[in-house]
């Protein structure tokens, strides 16, 4: 079969946006951000959307958007971080491509998500953050999520890694899975 898209999933932080430019540098494909895409839709923010449409809301425009990039050329595109939990996502991502999941520990998460707040970066916004426990809300949240993540293709720990790291080893492995050793 091949692959039209590499889809980065995992948590908040784990540097899905800024991996999948990269990667889809270097492999010469067009490169998304699902948020992006849903906020250039609707012409809200995810926050403002959460607080208009609820999560139900934010969700159906998240399938409505992978929906639309199925049949597209090869590309990469960073999920949200609960893109993986709805079964129909799940199942339009396995159908057209390649999940990859970016993992990395709560602490860091947290150190990375507050670094981005700090810069006041375009997706820094950070729901997550907004508790009395941030690194709890994280630890529970990324508890629930991780057997979703753990169905991925292929898993990388970018704890240590730079996001070129990241992006050389996503685009190694894509090549092992499209052209294994013959043995």
């Amino acid at each position: 079969m091949a692959m039209r898209g590499i889809y980065l999933v995992g948590f908040s932080g784990t540097g899905k946006s800024t991996v999948a430019q990269l990667v889809g540098a270097q492999l010469g494909w067009s490169a998304y951000d699902l948020d992006g895409m849903i906020t250039e839709q609707s012409g809200l923010s995810v926050p403002a959307l959460f607080e208009r449409e609820g999560e139900a809301g934010f969700r159906a425009r998240e399938t409505a958007a992978l929906r639309s990039l199925a049949g597209a050329a090869p590309f990469v595109l960073a999920t949200g971080g609960g893109a993986v939990i709805a079964a129909e996502n799940r199942q339009l991502m396995a159908a057209n491509g390649w999940l990859v999941a970016l993992e990395a520990r709560p602490e860091l998460l947290l150190a990375r998500m507050q670094r981005q707040l700090a810069l006041a970066t375009p997706d820094a916004a950070r729901p997550l953050l907004s508790t009395d426990d941030p690194l709890e809300r994280i630890r529970v949240l990324k508890a629930a999520r991780q057997p979703f993540y753990d169905l991925a293709d292929w898993t990388l720990h970018t704890d240590l890694l730079s996001p070129q790291q990241v992006a050389d080893e996503i685009v190694r492995a894509f090549g092992l899975l499209n052209d294994p050793p013959r043995s």
